[in-house]
């Protein structure tokens, strides 16, 4: 099944979501896993977006890829920008509000290995509220107080 090309720069969403993933600094196995494909795959679309983008290497590819406004500045985990605008809220007059809450932040400042989880689970995370990010944080606390009793259990919460 042949994918569509996006208006931007020519690429597909699938070759958007893979620089994603490489800007978090994924390899081509760990991609091919989280996305279910092939490591040959990743390396297929990874070489073409390199041809594309004039790049010689996968941090110009990245680099570039921020230059054009393909991949969010100021999101993370990198973004498609596509999508950053979409999420974003708009005021009466079609600006965008200015968020004020960043969750995976958050999340990380409380210890939660974040950037060790999969794109698509930290994109669900992404979207969690203030409320939704303080009781996952008083669970791990809580869990924490508790270590003594569940020594030797791994306990994930994230």
């Amino acid at each position: 099944m042949a994918e569509t090309r996006s208006g931007v720069l020519g690429l597909t969403r699938r070759e958007i979501s893979i620089a994603s993933m490489i800007a978090v600094g994924a390899s081509n196995r760990q991609i091919a896993e989280d996305l279910w494909i092939s490591p040959h795959t990743v390396a297929a679309h990874l070489c073409s977006m390199l041809r594309r983008m004039g790049a010689s290497n996968r941090t110009e590819l990245i680099a570039r890829l921020y230059a054009e406004g393909v991949l969010a500045q100021g999101a993370w985990p990198p973004l498609p920008a596509e999508h950053v605008r979409a999420a974003r809220p708009h005021d009466g007059n079609g600006g965008p509000v200015a968020m004020t809450f960043d969750a995976l932040h958050a999340l990380r400042e409380a210890g939660h290995p974040v950037d060790l989880l999969s794109h698509e689970q930290r994109s669900v995370l992404a979207d969690l509220n203030e409320q939704e990010v303080r009781v996952l944080n008083t669970v791990k606390d809580r869990l924490e107080a508790a270590s003594p009793e569940v020594e030797g259990q791994e306990l994930k919460l994230l």
